[in-house]
């Protein structure tokens, strides 16, 4: 015996001749054609809110759900399936989403090993993208320097919308796939549910301008059934309409897992009837965000087909990852972060937050270009802190970030980013991090935080959630005029070797007037001479040697007594002003002498040379 919404449709149908052919197996006149008297309708029942029927003379058929529908019962979509679960080929894949898999084929994709894990892959407009079958995260995957875009917009459906049909515009490949394959004209962005590329708007206009000269046909935006969807397709539907087309959202009305593909399964060929008959989503309320859930629970065997750990700057840089940049006020934090940001903009976008002393950037990317002879490349700006712990500031930074789709978001710094809160509550500092790891998921993009060391200048400030909750923390500490780039923690790979970096000066001309800004270079690389500035150590070294009571020359030690420099610094400092002929030293161990030359570089300041 049946109950649900399956007893509900037997009951509709007793007056149409129902009659049981087998478990789960009914015949009867259609109750959509008045006057059929041929036991031409079909119903099969998996279960008491599961099943499917078929009009044997008109063709049509749907799921148990739709046939409900048409009887006029009130009933309520059953739960839909996690999309997200593990696929053990193709096929089930296909299966699962109501097609075959000669539909997938037919469209390019085809099964494959990437990165280690069994996936499809299927080409579109920008290069080739991976669905992974296994279930794990990440779910899709591109190729480098990937760019969104449009996917579904072919001829085949230029032709079909020249007749007068509607554009969906819905989430996901699949979901463009398993609706056209249904009787939609359906198409897609790439890359998940976010606002619309300007440049794909104009693509946009274009292809819908050229299915025919006096026609441009309406579109229905009919994203996910999540709060995720739901904003983004208040998003895009006022972005088409500022753009000069008629469009509306429409609610699918099914449960949380919901999409396109889903109500199409559902409704078979009654699909277009079917969303030609739903609400369309008012633009006047911005729905509410749940919380998000950012873990997931595997077997420990499955561990292995996780993938590798991929670096943006090799060994420093983790990509897809929450990296901690610290070091004490001047250290040279925001020049080493600079650097990062220029490098990686050569090939990829990158959102460089700007939260202080945001005028001060010019000069110094003008620097940075004019010393390496290259361009500013895909750097973007934001100028002014975004308050991540406010939402609202949040959800309109990640909205104007999905044109950009950076792969890495720079927060500088994270004071500034959270005014108005305390580093040391772990309340606070684990809202921070929250929203660290939203702008990582949701634009898909590794976030280097730079901050501030504590008042003994050895850790980083506030709360340890922080040191916790990041995959790699690089340290910058200033000795003399040398910056020390240490690796303080690393989660799955070897702490990168510790490194030297030095500001050189650069000149340039800004708005016709001659400015001096700085530039960081591996300290390698600096060439020293005796005309060169002293640094501050070096003064006190060349100061102590020419002490009366140094003479004869001083002994390391004595050198370390007397200026208080530190053991690892001092190396460095006797090593360059040897280089520069400034000090000298008979044999190894012997005492240090100052010359003519370190005399004259002591008594006689010179300009500094880059």
């Amino acid at each position: 015996m049946y109950s649900g919404t399956a007893a509900q449709v037997l009951s509709a149908l007793e007056p149409f001749g129902l009659k049981e052919t087998g478990k789960g197996q009914y015949r009867a006149n259609s109750p959509l054609r008045p006057g059929s008297n041929s036991h031409a309708f079909s119903l099969t029942l998996h279960d008491d809110e599961h099943g499917a029927f078929f009009d044997h003379v008109t063709g049509e058929k749907g799921s148990l759900y739709y046939l409900a529908l048409r009887l006029g019962i009130e009933t309520t979509p059953p739960p839909q399936p996690n999309s997200k679960r593990r696929y053990a080929s193709l096929e089930d894949y296909a299966t699962a989403h109501g097609i075959t898999a000669e539909s997938l084929r037919a469209a390019g994709w085809y099964q494959t090993i990437h990165k280690n894990r069994p996936a499809l892959a299927f080409p579109t407009a920008s290069g080739t993208r991976w669905r992974f079958l296994d279930g794990q995260k990440p779910h899709y995957l591109n190729e480098p320097g990937y760019k969104a875009c449009w996917y579904g917009l072919t001829p085949a459906l230029a032709k079909r919308l020249a007749d007068a049909g509607e554009l969906v515009i819905c989430n996901g490949e699949i979901s463009t796939i398993v609706a056209t394959h249904y009787g939609l004209s359906a198409a897609c962005v790439t890359g998940g549910e976010r606002a619309i590329p300007p440049t794909l708007i104009e693509e946009l206009k274009t292809f819908l301008g050229g299915t025919q000269a006096d026609y441009i046909p309406p579109i229905i935006v009919a994203l996910d059934c999540d709060d995720t969807g739901r904003r983004a397709a208040h998003l895009i539907t006022q972005q088409l309409r500022e753009a000069g087309f008629i469009a509306r959202a429409l609610d699918l009305q099914l449960g949380e897992h919901g999409d396109l593909a889903d109500f199409c399964m559902l409704h078979g060929s009654g699909t277009a009837r079917a969303l030609s008959q739903l609400p369309a989503i008012s633009l006047d309320e911005a729905p509410v965000s749940p919380p998000q859930r950012s873990w997931y629970i595997i077997p420990a065997a499955d561990l292995a087909r996780l993938p590798p750990i991929e670096w943006i700057i090799p060994g420093e840089l983790p990509d897809r990852a929450i990296t901690v940049l610290f070091g004490p006020s001047g250290a040279g934090k925001s020049f080493l972060a600079l650097d990062y940001a220029l490098r990686i903009a050569q090939t990829e976008p990158v959102l460089y937050m700007a939260g202080e002393g945001e005028y001060g950037y010019r000069q110094r990317i003008a620097a940075w270009c004019t010393h390496h002879h290259k361009t500013e490349g895909k750097l973007f700006m934001c100028i002014g802190a975004v308050q991540l712990l406010e939402n609202g500031d949040l959800q309109a930074f990640l909205d104007a970030n999905q044109r950009i789709r950076p792969r890495v978001v720079i927060i500088d710094t994270m004071a500034r980013s959270m005014v108005g809160n305390d580093e040391n509550s772990t309340r606070d500092m684990g809202l921070f991090i929250r929203a660290c790891e939203d702008i990582k998921r949701t634009l898909d993009c590794a976030v280097l935080v730079i901050h501030h060391t504590n008042k003994g200048g050895v850790y980083e400030r506030g709360n340890s959630a922080l040191r916790g909750a990041s995959d790699a923390m690089i340290k910058v500490t200033a000795e003399d005029d040398l910056i020390c780039i240490e690796s303080a923690k690393t989660k799955d790979a070897t702490p990168f070797p510790t490194r030297y970096m030095q500001l050189v000066t650069v000149s340039l001309t800004l708005n016709g007037q001659p400015i001096e800004s700085a530039v960081l270079v591996d300290a390698d690389h600096v060439v020293h001479s005796p005309t060169d500035r002293l640094t501050t150590n070096q003064h006190k070294v060349l100061t102590t040697l020419e002490m009366e009571v140094f003479t004869n020359g001083a002994r390391r030690d004595e050198i370390l007594e007397h200026t208080g420099i530190a053991h690892s610094s001092l190396y460095r400092v006797l090593s360059r002003l040897l280089s520069a002929q400034l000090i000298s030293q008979a044999d190894k161990g012997a005492p240090y002498l100052i010359t003519d030359a370190g005399r004259q570089a002591l008594h006689a300041p010179r300009s500094a040379q880059a």
